[in-house]
């Protein structure tokens, strides 16, 4: 069979699933799953991977459920993130955001676009190869990893280390993209800079020195800086102040210390060093301040620890490289057009899946990535059943040399 006939079957098939793939995605969306409060979802993942005839699943020590199809040469990693943002207010939605709503060809609800939908498609994907006895000459892990929406890349970069069998050769990051092919984003860094003062009560400030004064210099010129260095496809980096906290005792005392905390969004591939060295210009001008990448340690729901540096690297693959290219023509055999080639604006998983390891990575799904995080939470079902479609073909694009 070739690939315009494997094509033409994987999209009989998944429009013929369209009713299962939705309530599929409706009882996903129905668990709630909070960053650090994954865990029923995960189980629930898990047997519905179960059920479509996967060749193994897991749920590894960090908490992430991994399920294999196939056990051919090349291997496939297809990741998607299980965890959301809080739900809110059912008020401000209209409705509760667990219950998902179908209207207008929408599929409506916490978690529909970020990262549910492109998690279902990618599982959905899976049963497709297997109840079409598909398989050919890979391997395919599906991913639905944890607490992606607080430290991206984190879990995943865990999850490998736990799972030292899963060596992937090229790797597809599931998240919202307008059905366009992502080829990149930037990367981001949480920088935490102390500035040092002396407390004292307010109607005596001249005994003591403070902290937010003198950060003021520092705040300004971070606020001005606008020196960075530009890739051609990613663009130039920012940096932005965005929280400024004030160790004092009361209201009326002067703060002893001061931490600024800036997001600098990385274009360039700088590293840690070049981080501090460019906020360094500003902070030496103030005696006793210092700056440094800030350190999360965070838990995950199986009490799984992680420490970790919130410095995620950026990434770009060649629009000429195999994934890449290979991620073109699964696009024009489903959708017989091209496809665009893009980037992110939004960081995810991939910082480390391909930002630090190297792997080949192209990224694609449902959904329009501004309604991430909104009370606009949705995806199209015809984006949904289509993008089952790319994901169920693209491992036969990617191995037919």
């Amino acid at each position: 069979m070739d690939l315009k006939e494997l094509a033409q079957k994987i999209s009989e098939y998944v429009e013929k699933e369209q009713n299962n793939i939705v309530e599929f995605l409706k009882d996903f969306i129905a668990i709630e799953s909070v960053t650090y409060n994954e865990g029923q979802a995960v189980k629930f993942l898990a047997h519905k991977m179960q059920e479509f005839g996967y060749d193994e699943v897991r749920i590894d020590p960090v908490g992430n459920v991994l399920g294999r199809i196939g056990s051919g040469k090349t291997v496939l990693l297809y990741d998607a993130h299980i965890d959301t943002v809080e739900p809110g207010d059912p008020a401000d939605w209209g409705f509760n955001p667990l219950e998902a709503q179908v209207k207008d060809g929408l599929v409506h609800g916490r978690g529909a676009v970020d990262d549910k939908g492109c998690l279902a498609g990618i599982t959905y994907a899976g049963k497709a190869i297997k109840e079409l006895g598909l398989e050919g000459d890979f391997t395919l892990w599906v991913s639905g990893s944890i607490s992606e929406e607080d430290v991206e890349g984190s879990c995943v970069q865990a999850m490998m280390e736990e799972n030292k069998d899963i060596n992937p050769d090229f790797i597809l990051v599931a998240e919202p993209s307008n059905m366009n092919l992502i080829r990149g984003h930037k990367g981001r860094a949480l920088i935490k800079i102390t500035v040092p003062g002396k407390a004292a009560h307010a109607s005596a400030a001249w005994r003591g020195e403070n902290a937010l004064i003198k950060a003021l210099p520092i705040i300004e010129g971070i606020d001005k800086h606008n020196d960075f260095v530009e890739d051609p496809f990613l663009g130039k980096g920012t940096i932005e102040v965005t929280k400024v906290d004030c160790k004092t005792p009361s209201l009326n005392t002067i703060p002893g210390e001061v931490t600024v905390i800036c997001d600098r969004r990385i274009s360039c591939g700088e590293t840690i060093q070049d981080l501090l060295d460019e906020v360094g210009t500003y902070v030496s001008k103030v005696p006793g301040a210092k700056a440094e990448i800030d350190t999360e340690k965070v838990t995950t729901y199986t009490g799984y620890e992680i420490t970790c540096v919130d410095y995620f690297p950026s990434w770009v693959m060649p629009e000429d490289h195999k994934v890449i290219v290979s991620g073109k023509e699964a696009y024009e055999l489903v959708f017989n057009k091209e496809p665009v080639v893009t980037k992110w604006d939004f960081c995810t998983n991939a910082t480390h899946l391909c930002g630090r390891t190297g792997i080949p990575s192209v990224g694609f799904g449902p959904g329009d990535s501004s309604l991430c995080h909104s009370t606009e939470d949705k995806v199209p079902i015809q984006e949904l059943i289509d993008a089952v479609k790319f994901y169920a073909l693209f491992p036969f694009t990617i191995t037919k040399n």
